[in-house]
């Protein structure tokens, strides 16, 4: 599917639709941990605002894909959804790539790797 297809898909269906702005928090959620810059605390804060969000279009997706009665139009559209959405997910986890771990290791006083 090309991307112009993609993104008319998207729009039709209303997707992306959720747009929380927790970044900032996030980001000084991250600040807190010794050793990891600015820069990687902004790139993970996104990433994760952008995860979460994208994980609550796909549980809409999912439960609108069960409502009763759906058109065989509207359940391709959605199912379509579901993939773009997925793809959107995946592009975002290459961002953290268990940089996470690292980070939990760190806080929870098990020791990390090089966080920079």
């Amino acid at each position: 599917m090309s991307l112009l297809k993609q993104n008319q898909c998207l729009s039709e269906m209303h997707y992306p639709k959720m747009h929380r702005d927790c970044a900032g928090q996030l980001r000084g959620l991250l600040a807190q941990v010794s050793g990891l810059s600015q820069t990687h605390c902004q790139e993970l804060a996104m990433a994760i605002n952008d995860m979460a969000d994208k994980a609550n279009d796909l549980n809409e997706i999912l439960e609108r894909l069960l409502e009763p009665g759906q058109s065989s139009a509207t359940l391709g559209d959605l199912l379509i959804a579901f993939e773009l959405t997925t793809e959107q997910l995946r592009g975002a986890s290459d961002v953290i790539d268990g940089k996470l771990f690292d980070i939990g290791d760190q806080l929870k006083g098990l020791g990390a790797k090089d966080l920079v």
